[in-house]
């Protein structure tokens, strides 16, 4: 479970797979792709599911969007938000966290979250740092 500070530093940062175009109205269409699990596969013999389906960002939308850039945290988005639409604090707060919440079940964002009293984000390798990937390879568990 992540700690309430965890959270705020956390850096969200945009899928890179991911198809973007943008719209005539200032925002952005978002491709995904069709999941790859083997019941997908199925149900899409049985019935038409397309390959991929878009997500339209509108303004503010795209604003999040280009600040999942993994450099801001959390907090810096929510301070950007407040200043820029006249938000309180708890409002651009919550505002963004459904927001990202949402995005992240859809697979177009993931968090960068540094774990406690280490200082390294999640999914770094341990031993990451200037001699990284040197010597013998670790095997999960160790």
């Amino acid at each position: 479970m992540l700690t309430p500070e965890q959270v705020l530093s956390s850096r969200p940062v945009r899928n890179p797979e991911l198809k973007i175009e943008p719209t005539e109205k200032g925002g952005l269409k978002v491709y995904l792709k069709r999941s790859t699990a083997w019941w997908v596969w199925v149900l899409a013999v049985l019935f038409p599911i397309p390959r991929e389906r878009m997500v339209e960002l509108d303004e503010v939308g795209k604003q999040v969007w280009e600040l999942c850039d993994g450099k801001n945290t959390l907090q810096d988005m929510i301070e950007i938000f407040r200043r820029e639409h006249k938000l309180t604090r708890a409002e651009a707060e919550w505002s963004l966290r459904t927001y990202l919440r949402d995005l992240g079940k859809r697979g177009m964002v993931a968090f960068l979250v540094e774990e406690r009293g280490r200082g390294r984000r999640e999914g770094e390798p341990q031993d990451a740092g200037p001699s990284a990937g040197k010597g013998k390879r670790r095997k999960k568990g160790e």
